[in-house]
């Protein structure tokens, strides 16, 4: 079976390395994945990517270049005319030329929502046309995969409707990662976050955090991984805070995993999330999460969400939840890793598999079966 992925890139975003690691487990069960990237030439995930083909089609054209859409068109329709199954990776331009290449051909197309969209619109302000074409491509879409069950929820708040038979949640799933070794933390107690400096990510609480705590007698050190552009204001309130001294930032690194083996706590405190892969990532690794509650991320925990997940958005609940972890901290790491075999990646890629090929998973066997036994 052939499967295409109409995405924007594969440059450092989450949704790129959630295609190459997706395309990579179809291929190794026999589907032939195809990457088509239309907004940037760009291929950062070569080592995932090999088994798959990547056809960059944005040399051909470009959205804001009227002149080059019929080009860009008919090279996406012949490669939709060759599909099996069309995936529109993302919403706006992936979305829009899966939708299009795909009309009068009979093919199956399905849409991957990474994001709750009614939140992602409420924070970007989407420009009103996008927000239109976007809707009413989503409504007519019958097959819809989403990373969390809030990313579900929030897309039928987002269209005003209820949810779909068609639309099924297959979580995220992130590679293997060495475990941390069973400690307790230190002094200072050392902070990470992991991400884009943005609006959503809510920086300031970074700050809020590391005074609670120093207001609480106890010395934190924060680490961020990660560049974006509320940097620079942030380090001048840092500065401003007396706090500079107690925060470093790193900016992008590939080298997450060896920063989560050193640190004790992963500290979130976005917004929104659907499905982030570094509380994977963390819990793969068996770092405590500290985290606000940003809908997607608290599936992750199921029932001892609790124990990671904030009631409110702030620096001195963030602290407080911190210190409650620091007794029970080798319990918690050991819970997360145990927590984090369901999101096994040949668990999930079963779904996906089951997903192209039409038939229910055995996963998905087993809760219909447990479901008619309530």
């Amino acid at each position: 079976m052939k499967i295409t992925f109409f995405l924007r890139g594969l440059g450092l975003g989450g949704v790129e390395r959630c295609a190459a690691l997706v395309g990579e487990g179809l291929a190794a069960r026999g589907f032939q994945v195809t990457l088509v990237t239309l907004g940037d030439a760009t291929n950062l995930w070569q080592e995932r990517t090999r088994t798959v083909r990547v056809v960059d089609l944005s040399q051909a054209w470009h959205p804001k270049k009227p002149w080059t859409w019929l080009a860009g068109w008919r090279a996406a329709r012949k490669l939709a005319t060759e599909a099996d199954v069309v995936v529109a990776a993302t919403f706006l331009m992936p979305l829009y030329m899966a939708w299009l290449a795909t009309r009068g051909l009979g093919k199956r197309l399905v849409a991957w929502v990474h994001g709750p969209l009614a939140n992602v619109d409420a924070a970007a302000h989407m420009n009103p046309v996008h927000r239109f074409a976007c809707q009413n491509i989503y409504r007519r879409i019958e097959n819809i995969v989403f990373v969390s069950g809030h990313a579900r929820q929030s897309l039928g708040k987002w269209l005003d409707e209820p949810v779909k038979p068609g639309w099924q949640v297959i979580p995220n799933f992130v590679e293997d990662v060495e475990p941390r070794p069973p400690r307790y933390p230190g002094n200072p107690l050392r902070l990470l976050f992991v991400g884009r400096i943005d609006v959503e990510k809510q920086p300031d609480l970074w700050l809020d955090t590391l005074a609670a705590l120093v207001e609480r007698n106890q010395l934190a050190r924060l680490t961020v991984l990660g560049d974006g552009p509320l940097r620079g204001a942030l380090q001048a309130q840092a500065e401003k805070r007396g706090l500079a001294g107690l925060i470093e930032f790193m900016g992008t690194r590939h080298d997450v995993a060896d920063f989560m083996r050193r640190a004790d706590f992963l500290l979130l405190t976005s917004w929104f999330e659907g499905c982030p892969l570094v509380v994977l990532e963390a819990m793969k690794a068996g770092l405590p999460v500290v985290t606000t509650n940003a809908g997607g991320v608290v599936e992750l925990f199921g029932e001892q969400a609790h124990e990671y997940v904030t009631e409110a958005a702030t620096g001195v609940a963030l602290a407080e939840l911190i210190l409650a972890q620091v007794p029970k901290h080798p319990a918690l790491a050991a819970q997360l890793r145990l927590r984090s075999h369901d999101y096994d990646k040949q668990l999930l890629l079963e779904r996906w598999s089951a997903l192209f090929n039409g038939t229910p998973s055995k996963s998905q066997l087993i809760k219909t079966e447990l479901e008619q036994h309530r």
